[in-house]
């Protein structure tokens, strides 16, 4: 599924994965449940030249033709084993690919593993589904399809905004009646 561009800056883009010849060790992060086959046909046969320094880990239970596969029960599951794979070393590289959520929830772990935004790959696969992050409360709303949600956290009606908080891994979501209580726009049905 292609994302639609956005004139936002702060909205990520993301390139399919394709593994770096000259990194030494290679670790693909997959949310299994956002991998069509095509996505995995597209992933072994991307992956095959890198396979012998390859160790592949999916959220959810999957198969790829040719790949064993490491199946973890959720992203939390990956924090031990991305500790074990430490020391990380320059040529290191990660590749994960899942919904947005989990892709940056997978970031954030590498990056409190050691690893350098510079060795990780981030793409897109599955539902659009958004993160948001609540600009006053500070909590979090998963799985947002809607363009405004009640918070999670504060219960505020939050406009689901196009910029993109890389360090929360989440959307913003602004009041959406702050300066006229009450009057809140039709709800959209916008991310499947």
């Amino acid at each position: 599924m292609t994302i639609a561009a956005s004139d936002i800056k702060s909205r990520p883009v993301y390139q399919p994965l394709s593994p770096e010849a000259a990194a030494t060790r290679h670790w693909l992060v997959l949310e299994a449940a956002a991998q069509d086959a095509d996505a995995c046909r597209a992933l072994v046969q991307a992956f095959a030249p890198v396979q012998p320094a390859l160790q592949v880990w999916s959220v959810g239970p999957l198969t790829l033709d040719g790949l064993p596969v490491a199946v973890l029960a959720d992203t939390a599951a990956l924090a031990p084993q991305l500790a074990q794979a430490g020391p990380f070393r320059v040529s290191d590289r990660l590749y994960v690919q899942g919904t947005e959520p989990f892709i940056w929830s997978v970031a954030a772990l590498a990056a409190a593993a050691g690893l350098a935004a510079e060795q990780v790959q981030l793409a897109h696969a599955g539902s659009l589904r958004r993160r948001v992050w609540c600009t006053h409360c500070h909590g979090f709303t998963e799985g947002v399809t809607t363009s405004t949600v009640p918070c999670a956290g504060c219960g505020r009606h939050l406009l689901v905004r196009d910029h993109f908080s890389r360090r929360h891994g989440a959307f913003m979501g602004v009041m959406v009646d702050a300066e006229a209580p009450g009057q809140r726009p039709a709800v959209q049905e916008v991310f499947p």
